[in-house]
């Protein structure tokens, strides 16, 4: 995994993941404000930071979509 200030890149055939949501972000973010997690309003607004993700094996289906080029 690359982090380098508010920008974090998963290892090829990875995606980052939300810990405290299991929420999928694919291969790469940009680190800011999340005014919901979860569909929950946050007040305050929540800084995200590196250690709100975690980086996990790319799930089986989005796998198969980018291969075979279909997006279904």
């Amino acid at each position: 995994m690359i982090i380098q200030d508010r920008y974090i890149k998963a290892d090829e055939g990875k995606v980052l993941r939300r810990k405290g949501t299991e929420e999928i972000f694919g291969e790469e973010i940009y680190l800011g404000y999340s005014y919901y997690i979860n569909g929950v309003l946050q007040n305050p607004p929540h800084y995200d930071v590196p250690e709100d993700f975690e980086e996990i094996d790319k799930p089986i289906e989005e796998t198969e979509e980018t291969e075979n080029g279909t997006g279904e």
